[in-house]
C-alpha cells in the first residue's frame, strides 16, 4: 500500500518525503529534489539538506506550524506554504504537507509528507493583490471623476473628484443616478450609447454633455465609459471616467470667434491665412494665401512641407530655422520674411508670421494660426532705397575727400604761397634770397596745378552721368599698356603672363578700361618685388552669379592691409615710402570701376605680393 501511494504522489509531480525524526534522517523523492533542480545524487537524505533549501525568513513559521503539529499529537495539520530557494537562484513557492505516523507516547518517531511547487498559483494572487489596489487607488485619488455605475444608472462608488466637480457629498450622489444629473438635452444621446453598449455592440464610448450640479449651474463633461461583464458575459456595471471641460469649452468658443475676427480682418486686408494642426499634421491655407503665388486652392494639399519647397533655396534654411526655432519655444513669436516661387516661375517675397493658439497635454504647440502678406513692392522699394544710398553715401565720401584736398592741400599751398610772399615783399629780403624764393614759387605753383589737374580729373569722373561704353576686347586692351611700359618690363626682367582668352570681349567704357589696366599694371612694377625676379600675372574670370572682370597678381613687396587696408583707395594715400607715389592711382582706379557699376577687391600679404580682383560689371 504505501508503494501505491508514492506512485500516486509521484504521478502528480508531488515530491514526497519520509522522515526518521529521531535519527535524523530523510529520505527525498527523485521528484522532490526535482522541484529545486536537483539530480538524485546532488542532495544528501538529512534534515540539513531541508535547512538550507528553504528561505530563513519562512524558517520561524514552518518551525511555528511543526510545533503546533508536534504538541497536539497530530490533530493540528501540519499545512503550509513557504518558499525554498532553486538551485539556478530563483525562489520556489511550495505548499508542505505532512503527519506524524509513529509515536513513542508522546515522542514523534516518523513522519511522512510531501512539496507540490504552487509558484504560479502564487504569482497569480500577487499579481491580483497589487492590480486591486492599484485600481483602488487610481480610483480614490485620479484628480478626474471615477464613478461605478449600476446597469439601471445608479451611483455604486464614486471619488472625491467628482463629488468636488458637483458639489455633492459622497453620500448624496450614491442616492442619485446619471439620469437625475444630466442636462435634459444631452439624455437621449448617452442613454443611445449606453444601450448599445449593452446590447454587445459597443464596447466603450465618450461623449461630451453637460451635469446639472448641486446648486443648478452647468458644467461641461468628457464623459468615457466602459461595461464590465461576469465570465458568462453578463453585464455586471459601468465604470465611467469624468473630465470637466468647462472651461476647455468657453475658451474654444472665444478662440473661434477670435479667429472669426482674425481671419476677417486679414482677408479683408490683402493677407492670406494658414491654419498648422500639429497633432494631426495637417495644414491649411487660405484662398487670398495661395492666390498670392498664382495657385488656387485644388492646386494645393494640406500635407504640411509644399510651401517649404517652394521656399527660395536660399531663404529655405533661414525659414525652416525660425519656424523650429518657435515651435521649441526658443522664440515669443514667429516672423520670417522669404521668397517663395510662383505659378509663372517667379519669386515674390513673402512676410510669413505665426502664433501658438493650441497646445497639447504635455505644453507642447498643437495648433499654429499665421498670416501671409504680399511685400513683394515694398522689398524692391527697399532694394532702390538701399541703392539710391549706396549712391548718397559714395557722393558723400567724394565730398569728403573734395574737402579735404580744400582744407589741406590747397590750403597748404595757399599758405605756402602767403609766405613766400611775405617774405618777397620784407624790404630786408637780399637778392640772392628773392632769387632762391622765385624757384620756391615755381615749384609751389606746380604743385597746385598738380593738385587742381587731379581734382579735375575725379570730377570729371563722378560728374559724367552719362558714360558711353562700346564692345571692347580685354586682352588687346592689357597688350596696349605692356606696350606702354615696356621699357620698365624691360629694365626689371619682369615674368608677364597674359591668360585672358582673346576673344574675351566686354561692353566697357575704352578711356576707363585703358586707364583702369594701366594703373594697375604700373603699380605692380613700381611695387615689384626686390629679392626674386618680379611676376606680373593677368586672368579673366565669369562667376556663376554673371559678374565678369579680371585680376591682377604680383609677387612684389604686398601691402599691410589690417593696418592700411581701411585707407588703399583713399586719395593721397601712399603705403609703402616710394617718393614718387602720389596716392592718387588707386584712388583713381576705384572712381572708374565704380562709376560703371563694378567694384575693386585687393588681397595682399606683405613680402609674398598683391592680388587686385576688378569686377567690371
Amino acid at each position: 500500500m504505501e508503494n501505491i501511494y508514492k506512485i500516486i504522489l509521484e504521478e502528480t509531480l508531488a515530491g514526497y518525503w519520509d522522515c526518521y525524526l529521531q535519527e535524523h534522517k530523510v529520505i527525498y523523492s527523485t521528484n522532490f529534489k526535482t522541484l529545486f533542480g536537483f539530480q538524485d545524487h546532488e542532495l544528501p537524505n538529512t534534515t540539513e539538506t531541508w535547512a538550507q533549501l528553504i528561505i530563513p525568513e519562512d524558517r520561524p513559521r514552518m518551525d511555528a506550524c511543526l510545533k503546533e503539529h508536534y504538541e497536539s499529537h497530530g490533530k493540528r495539520p501540519f499545512n503550509i506554504d513557504v518558499r525554498y530557494r532553486h538551485k539556478n537562484g530563483s525562489v520556489v513557492w511550495i505548499n508542505t504537507t505532512g503527519r506524524v505516523i509513529e509515536w513513542d507516547n508522546d515522542i514523534p518517531i516518523r513522519m511522512v509528507g510531501c512539496h507540490i511547487d504552487i509558484s504560479d498559483r502564487k504569482n497569480t494572487e500577487q499579481t491580483l493583490e497589487i492590480s486591486e489596489e492599484t485600481f483602488k487607488n487610481a480610483f480614490e485619488y485620479s484628480p478626474i471623476g471615477m464613478v461605478l455605475v449600476s446597469v439601471k444608472g445608479r451611483f455604486l462608488k464614486v471619488n472625491q473628484s467628482i463629488c468636488d466637480m458637483l458639489g455633492y457629498t459622497r453620500e448624496e450622489l450614491i442616492t442619485k443616478t446619471f439620469q437625475e444629473i444630466t442636462h435634459p438635452d444631452d439624455l437621449e444621446a448617452d442613454l443611445a450609447l449606453l444601450q448599445k453598449t449593452l446590447d454587445n455592440e459597443i464596447n466603450t464610448y465618450q461623449l461630451e454633455k453637460r451635469y446639472i450640479k448641486k446648486d443648478g449651474t452647468h458644467i461641461t463633461i468628457l464623459l468615457h465609459v466602459a461595461l464590465i461583464r461576469d465570465k458568462e458575459g453578463v453585464p455586471l456595471y459601468f465604470v465611467s471616467q469624468i473630465k470637466d471641460i468647462t472651461e476647455r469649452k468657453r475658451a474654444e468658443k472665444m478662440l473661434r470667434e477670435s479667429e472669426r475676427r482674425w481671419i476677417f480682418a486679414s482677408e479683408g486686408s490683402g493677407g492670406g491665412i494658414w491654419d498648422l494642426d500639429l497633432v494631426n499634421n495637417t495644414v491649411f491655407h487660405s484662398k487670398q494665401c495661395l492666390s498670392m503665388i498664382g495657385l488656387e486652392e485644388h492646386e494645393f494639399s494640406n500635407i504640411p512641407g509644399q510651401w517649404t519647397e517652394r521656399v527660395h533655396p536660399e531663404d529655405r534654411e533661414r525659414y525652416v530655422a525660425d519656424v523650429k526655432a518657435y515651435i521649441d519655444g526658443k522664440s515669443d513669436f514667429y516672423s520670417n520674411q522669404h521668397r517663395v516661387l510662383c505659378k509663372d516661375g517667379t519669386y515674390k517675397w513673402i512676410l510669413d508670421r505665426g502664433k501658438v493658439i493650441e497646445y497639447d497635454e504635455n505644453k507642447m504647440p498643437a495648433r499654429i494660426i499665421g498670416t501671409h502678406t504680399d511685400i513683394n513692392d515694398q522689398k524692391q522699394q527697399e532694394q532702390r532705397l538701399r541703392e539710391t544710398l549706396d549712391v548718397v553715401s559714395g557722393q558723400n565720401n567724394r565730398l569728403l575727400n573734395f574737402a579735404y584736398i580744400v582744407s589741406h592741400n590747397l590750403r597748404t599751398h595757399a599758405s605756402n604761397f602767403k609766405m613766400i610772399m611775405d617774405v618777397l615783399a620784407d624790404p630786408n629780403t637780399t637778392e640772392e634770397e628773392r632769387s632762391e624764393l622765385s624757384g620756391h614759387l615755381t615749384k609751389v605753383s606746380d604743385q597746385l596745378n598738380d593738385t587742381i589737374t587731379n581734382l579735375n580729373e575725379v570730377v570729371s569722373i563722378q560728374t559724367n552721368t552719362g558714360i558711353q561704353t562700346s564692345e571692347v576686347n580685354l586682352r588687346s586692351y592689357v597688350n596696349r599698356a605692356m606696350e606702354l611700359l615696356s621699357s620698365d618690363v624691360a629694365a626689371y626682367n619682369i615674368d608677364f603672363e597674359n591668360s585672358i582668352p582673346a576673344d574675351t570681349v566686354l561692353s566697357y567704357n575704352p578711356a576707363y578700361l585703358e586707364s583702369i589696366v594701366l594703373n594697375l599694371i604700373s603699380n605692380a612694377i613700381k611695387y615689384r618685388s626686390v629679392t626674386e625676379r618680379p611676376k606680373i600675372a593677368l586672368a579673366y574670370f565669369a562667376e556663376a552669379d554673371g559678374r565678369k572682370g579680371f585680376s591682377v597678381a604680383d609677387n612684389g613687396i604686398g601691402i599691410d592691409l589690417k593696418k592700411h587696408g581701411h585707407d588703399l583707395f583713399g586719395m593721397y594715400k601712399t603705403f609703402n615710402g616710394n617718393r614718387d607715389a602720389k596716392g592718387m592711382g588707386l584712388f583713381i582706379t576705384k572712381n572708374q570701376v565704380e562709376a560703371l557699376g563694378g567694384k575693386i577687391e585687393v588681397n595682399s600679404e606683405v613680402g609674398k605680393g598683391t592680388t587686385f580682383k576688378v569686377y567690371l560689371n
